[in-house]
Parts: structure tokens; C-alpha cells; sequence
């Protein structure tokens, strides 16, 4: 089964007006709430090794290496916040996707310094370490929206949803 896990209703709302059957589940935004909802959706269906949980929204790029509105699957996330010595780099097993393969922080506030990733998140190492604690399969599908440090009155969120949305009916109808 997918579930679809998104931090806002408004980084849902697209995908669920093209698909309005799949399973999808509004976290809240951040580390705290997306590891209470995972772990409420284990109590309710009992996540398995046959589930994938795939965590969807927006992010921002540093640098130019991902193109605003370019939708791409992250491989690995790290908590950079973290002191060095508490840092864990989670990495996804295998690509779920044909769409880019990206590296992200995970990070509490926006434009935290970053070291070779591409894009940064609030919720996505929490995924990978749910997944690797509980044994489902973890799977990260941003759309870039902004470049980091810009002001929030550049982000071009609407065109950024929107094409995530398309790229993640593709994998809900490719069942």
C-alpha cells in the first residue's frame, strides 16, 4: 500500500484533486509531528515491509544544481542541526522513481548552512528513521519551490505543487 504523507494541506490539496482515492495523510509540518503521525498510522494499519510511506512537499535548492519547480526523489538526509558526532546519514536503499536523485538536509529553520547537499526539508531524515526503526519502505518526493536564503515572496510554491502533484499520480497509477 502507498500512503502519502504530506506536511500541509496545502502541498496535498493538488494531488488529491488528481487523485482522489489514494491514501494520503497530512502530518504536520516538522520533525516532531511527522514522527507522531508515522508512528499513530503504525497503531491504526500496522505499517509492513509491504508498505511505502511516501513523504511529498516542497523544499528548497541551495545552489543551481536543482532547477525551481523540478520535481526529484531524495536518496539520503541528514540532520545537520545535530553536533557532528550525533549526525546520521540515512540513505533510501534504492531509486522508487525515474525522477532525479537528490541529497537533503533536514533542518529545524529555514537557511541552515548545508554541506554537499542539494535541497533542504523539515521532515525527512525523521522518514528514513522511522523506516529503518519500524521496517517500511521510505520513499522522499520533493518539488522544489524556492532557492534557500530567497525571500518568501520569490518561492513559486503553486507551480512546484503542481507539477509534484502530476509526477506523483504517475507513481499512484503506475500500481
Amino acid at each position: 500500500m502507498n500512503i502519502y504523507l504530506f506536511p500541509t494541506e496545502l502541498e496535498a490539496a493538488p494531488f488529491r484533486a488528481l487523485c482522489p482515492d489514494a491514501n494520503v495523510v497530512v502530518s504536520g509540518v516538522g520533525m516532531a509531528a511527522t514522527a507522531a503521525t508515522i508512528a499513530r498510522l503504525d497503531r491504526e494499519c500496522g505499517l509492513s515491509a509491504d508498505d511505502v510511506v511516501l513523504l511529498c512537499g516542497i523544499a528548497g535548492a541551495y545552489g543551481d544544481s536543482v532547477a525551481v519547480g523540478q520535481v526529484v526523489e531524495v536518496m539520503s538526509e541528514e540532520c545537520v542541526e545535530l553536533p557532528a558526532r550525533f549526525r546520521v546519514r540515512y540513505r533510501h536503499v534504492a531509486p522508487y522513481t525515474t525522477l532525479p536523485l537528490v541529497a537533503s538536509n533536514t533542518v529545524h529553520a529555514m537557511n541552515v548552512e548545508h554541506t554537499t547537499a542539494d535541497i533542504e526539508n523539515m521532515e525527512g531524515a525523521t522518514l528514513y528513521a522511522m523506516a529503518e526503526a519500524m521496517g517500511f519502505r521510505a520513499v522522499e518526493v520533493r518539488a522544489i519551490s524556492n532557492r534557500v536564503r530567497e525571500s518568501f515572496n520569490a518561492w513559486r510554491v503553486d507551480e512546484a505543487l503542481e507539477a509534484l502533484a502530476k509526477e506523483l499520480k504517475k507513481i499512484e497509477y503506475a500500481e
